[in-house]
């Protein structure tokens, strides 16, 4: 497998990640618009959800949170919960749409385990991916998810044609979030390899 380095890179400033969370608002709210609902509840699957899923409940003003947090462990091919999900405390009308929020999907291994656990808890809840950014030739549904809805595509992967980065205005490189190390991110990608 090839080795990434810096030059494999392509930070994202925090400019272009605000304009994509507002990209990912107007596709969220266009989702709901659609469907006459609304989002119940905001669930930042932790860590870099959280951020992602912070800022999305205070722009929508969204009050209910209910954090979620998944370790992805490589040496033993597992994600596994890192705490139970907890009670939601108030009232929260039906249908319950909660809005799973990460940084970036690439198989949707950990959401889809969130998603499960989720609906452990709350059978009747419907579970909406939203992501900040989604690896062009990744999963387009995921089990246990209504729907994935995503501010960008990226060439994580380096398999898009020249056309296809054309045709779906992919973003290059591999992405470090403005709050990301990309020595660090580097060491887990290379070490942890599809």
């Amino acid at each position: 497998m090839k080795q990434f380095t810096k030059e494999d890179t392509n930070p994202m400033t925090w400019e272009e990640m605000s304009r994509l969370i507002d990209v990912l608002i107007t596709k969220v709210n266009s989702y709901f618009d659609t469907k006459g609902e609304r989002v119940s509840l905001i669930a930042p699957l932790l860590r870099s959800g959280g951020i992602i899923g912070s800022i999305l409940a205070i722009k929508m003003r969204i009050v209910p949170i209910l954090p979620v947090q998944f370790k992805n462990f490589y040496e033993s091919s597992s994600v596994e919960k890192m705490f139970k999900i907890p009670d939601i405390l108030i009232h929260v009308p039906t249908p319950m749409n909660i809005l799973l929020c990460d940084g970036n999907t690439s198989s949707g291994s950990t959401a889809v385990k969130a998603a499960q656990a989720i609906k452990e808890k709350y059978p009747e809840a419907k579970v909406i991916l939203a992501t900040l950014t989604k690896v062009f030739g990744g999963p387009e549904k995921l089990e246990g998810m209504e729907d994935i809805l995503y501010g960008t595509m990226t060439d994580e992967r380096f398999r898009a044609t020249e056309e296809e980065m054309r045709n779906y205005n992919l973003r290059k490189g591999v992405t470090i979030f403005p709050w990301e190390d990309a020595d660090d991110e580097l060491s887990d990608i290379n070490g942890h390899q599809e």
